[in-house]
């Protein structure tokens, strides 16, 4: 069914502060993150650094700032780009884990998975083991003529038994 959400008017983000001197973690939208984006970071001392994130950037980069930190340390940013569906992006692929039970997985099944455009149903081939990608052609982002894929991962799950009959 269609949730009717309310638009988020991008308000402009306070400065991310950072607790320890040496790390922050920094969460992009796909789109910040495809074209790059201005973060204020607000350190330990009170000291305000601007950062331009590089364009096609991906989840888990670290940037390095110099000697921004007291003390002349380097400070480091982590970029978080992961959509609220579970969307990990990377430069212009977008990167999925599709948790499967073993029969679906043994068998084959038909799964509803989130894209950036919204739901596609993917055809999971019979005999697929944890670690298998399934390739969504041209589901990632697009930057001038290129278009990324979306790689999807498969993890079986083994669901934990508990018995409540006693």
């Amino acid at each position: 069914g269609a949730r009717n959400c309310p638009e988020h008017s991008p308000q402009p983000a306070a400065p991310i502060r950072s607790d320890d001197d040496l790390e922050t973690v920094v969460e992009l939208s796909p789109d910040q993150a495809l074209h790059g984006t201005l973060v204020e970071l607000e350190l330990g001392d009170g000291t305000l650094v601007e950062v331009s994130t590089p364009p096609q950037a991906g989840d888990g980069w670290r940037l390095r700032l110099e000697g921004v930190a007291p003390g002349g340390k380097d400070h480091f940013l982590q970029l978080r780009v992961i959509t609220d569906e579970g969307l990990r992006i990377d430069g212009l692929r977008v990167h999925y884990r599709l948790e499967l039970l073993p029969p679906d997985a043994a068998l084959g099944c038909a799964v509803d998975v989130p894209t950036l455009v919204g739901p596609v149903t993917l055809q999971v081939p019979p005999g697929s083991s944890s670690g298998r990608l399934l390739r969504l052609r041209g589901r990632g982002l697009e930057w001038d003529e290129r278009r990324g894929d979306q790689l999807v991962e498969i993890v079986v799950v083994i669901p934990s038994i508990t018995n409540s009959s006693n």
